[in-house]
């Protein structure tokens, strides 16, 4: 029982597939009907009526055209017969309709320059712009509907093109149909063929899609760099010249797609190329601090020449051919200057001049010998069609000589900006490393507290502008009781000031002469020929006795009690190798007051850009040096200051409070 279940299913299996295969036996494979299932495209190459001048009668169904000669369709009319022609002349032809065909349209080809379509005698279309306001038009193809209905009969149509070639192009291009490809048809069909065609212009524009991508990530990149380093203006110049490129580069794709007047292209074109000039010029200019010559004045004006030229051509002043072979001597003179830059930097030994050489000769070479060939193929004196656009390769798109140049170009100033951004800051850390050190080494070489200077009151503030400052001062007291006090400023600011003021203080504590004259005398040989500017200083010998006798060599007086002390000066040091000070002596009283300021207190500056003065600092010269610092600092600190003070014996008895000395001082 259990052995004949198990065979149960599998007979029963069996006969069902038998049975289904007795019923397919008799089924048809599915027909596909070729007449049924047609689309009807039919091509428009061939043959078409023509004729120059221009009639309106000939857009009529009805007239007789026979006596026309014959022009293919696939070309322009220069190489049939009519070479240099320009202005109007018509094609004719007629599209035969079959019964129930309807929704019909025309794919035309690319027809140089402007022109009108009529259908049976009915202006239907225009493409570009007639006159009185044609102006050459870059040719696209074009749909236009022939607006009929279905009709049970079969129907002639008569298409006429009424063409009008602006003349600025007439003598070097053909007008009229430019190649193949014409089709009539369905709508719908067409349609989707227009698409499938833009969608190739699209790809075939994939260099300029591919520069312009790279222009403008240059572009913002080499804007964060200027944002990064404001003070370097040749990061902000490469980042107009690149993104002003994008730009070019967009707008070139836009008038592949879009029907734009040759000269409005050319003039927007021709405004951004300027701007894209100047942004080069200024960076070659920038980056490598080129001298402002006559040869630059040249090139800036040839720049603002060529929008000039474009105008002459616009206004009818000279033809097109003429306006090429300008451009190519106002190209030629950004070239020269360009190169003798670069080549005159190169041989200096500098390494962006010798990274870009290359690159940028050969792309402003370029532009110069095109302009030429297309000039002068233009005018006739030439026969070969000049192009400088070699596909390197076509797959996924075309990419052309021109394209590599500029990817070259690009790629080189951007390695140079990158290179020297790298290269700034590594010098900024070492530069920050060294100010570090001689911070350190100048807070000891200007120490805070002053030295025990028994029978004196010292008091010194150092407040230096930047992180490392030009002020310096010493507080030598000798072992005769004696005080010598020298203070002074060196010219100019940062590392190279500290770096003298350390050469100073080193002299003065090797000094074993404390004669104020002899002093000055000795740091002036020293210093003469080591430095570039000059350090100001005044050295003041107090003895145990209140006799004071005093040297300057051009830096201010001190204050004597809130008085300015009458002293001979002599040069500043460094200037001349030998030079000549006298001393001025004076006899203190015991707690009398001196004041030794920089000019930092004298020169501070206010909001409303007023200086703190003589008047005020000798106002505020009784007060403590702390407080005749802070003072100046609020007011509004340009440089450094330092302020020392010494009291001579016991205090005096005060008239006035600091308080009341601001007052006079109008602080």
């Amino acid at each position: 029982m259990r052995l004949r279940n198990a065979f149960r299913l599998p007979l029963l299996f069996a006969c069902l597939t038998f049975l289904l295969s007795l019923s397919t036996g008799h089924l048809r494979a599915q027909t596909f009907n070729t007449q049924t299932g047609r689309q009807n495209i039919t091509s428009l190459d061939g043959l078409w009526r023509f004729h120059t001048g221009d009639n309106p009668a000939w857009a009529n169904p009805n007239f007789d055209d026979s006596q026309w000669p014959l022009l293919r369709s696939d070309k322009p009319w220069s190489t049939q017969g009519y070479p240099g022609y320009g202005g109007y002349a018509w094609y004719r032809f007629q599209v035969v309709v079959p019964p129930g065909e309807g929704n019909l349209s025309l794919s035309l080809p690319p027809i140089v320059t402007s022109y009108q379509v009529f259908v049976d005698g009915k202006l239907v279309k225009t493409v570009g712009r007639m006159p009185p306001d044609g102006t050459g038009t870059m040719a696209l193809p074009t749909i236009v509907s022939l607006q009929v209905a279905p009709s049970q009969d079969t129907r002639s149509i008569t298409i006429a093109l009424r063409v009008w070639h602006w003349h600025g192009w007439s003598n070097y291009q053909g007008g009229g149909p430019q190649r193949g490809g014409g089709l009539v048809g369905q709508s719908v069909l067409l349609q989707r063929r227009t698409e499938l065609s833009h969608d190739s212009r699209l790809l075939s524009n994939g260099g300029d899609y591919t520069l312009a991508l790279v222009e403008g990530i240059a572009g913002l990149l080499g804007l964060l760099l200027f944002l990064i380093r404001r003070t370097e203006w040749e990061y902000l110049w490469f980042a107009g010249n690149a993104l002003l490129n994008a730009v070019i580069f967009m707008y070139r794709i836009y008038w592949h797609l879009v029907p734009v007047a040759i000269i409005t292209r050319d003039w927007v074109n021709n405004v951004l190329l300027l701007a894209s000039a100047l942004f080069f010029i200024a960076f070659l200019t920038s980056l490598l601090r080129a001298r402002r010559t006559v040869l630059l004045y040249l090139a800036i004006a040839a720049s603002f020449l060529q929008i000039l030229n474009y105008t002459f051509l616009e206004i009818g002043l000279y033809p097109v051919g003429w306006t090429n072979l300008v451009s190519a001597i106002l190209y030629a003179v950004i070239l020269v200057w360009a190169a003798g830059l670069l080549i005159r930097k190169s041989r200096a030994g500098l390494p962006d001049a010798k990274l870009l050489l290359a690159p940028v000769l050969l792309a402003l070479t370029l532009n110069p010998v095109e302009s030429a060939l297309w000039g002068t193929y233009q005018l006739g004196w030439q026969k070969t069609v000049p192009t400088s656009s070699i596909n390197l390769f076509t797959r996924p798109f075309a990419f052309t000589m021109d394209d590599t140049v500029e990817i070259l170009f690009l790629l080189a100033m951007l390695a140079i900006l990158i290179n020297r951004f790298a290269r700034t800051r590594r010098e900024e850390q070492r530069l920050a490393s060294e100010l570090e050190a001689a911070r350190g080494m100048q807070s000891l070489l200007v120490p805070a507290t002053p030295p025990v200077t028994p029978g004196f009151t010292v008091e010194s503030v150092y407040l230096p502008a930047s992180e490392v400052g030009g002020d310096f001062f010493q507080i030598l007291p000798g072992d005769d009781g004696s005080l010598l006090i020298v203070v002074g400023d060196v010219s100019g600011k940062g590392l190279k000031a500290a770096m003298t003021v350390s050469t100073i203080i080193g002299a003065l504590r090797n000094e074993k002469e404390r004669r104020p004259a002899e002093v000055l005398r000795n740091l002036n040989r020293v210093l003469h020929g080591q430095v570039s500017g000059f350090v100001t200083c005044c050295a003041t010998l107090i003895a145990a006795d209140g006799t004071m006798t005093l040297a300057n060599a051009g830096h201010l007086s001190p204050y004597r009690n809130g008085e300015e002390m009458a002293v001979d000066s002599g040069l500043p040091l460094g200037i001349v190798a030998e030079g000549d000070y006298s001393e001025t002596h004076y006899q203190l009283a015991p707690g009398d007051r001196l004041t030794f300021v920089s000019d930092g207190v004298v020169e501070a500056t206010n909001d409303k850009r007023e200086l703190f003065g003589f008047e005020r600092t000798q106002a505020i010269s009784s007060q403590p040096a702390a407080s005749i610092a802070e003072t100046a600092k609020q007011f509004g600190q340009e440089d450094d200051i330092s302020v020392v003070g010494i009291q001579y014996g016991p205090p005096r008895v005060e008239d006035a409070s600091g308080v009341q000395a601001q007052a006079a001082a109008g602080i």
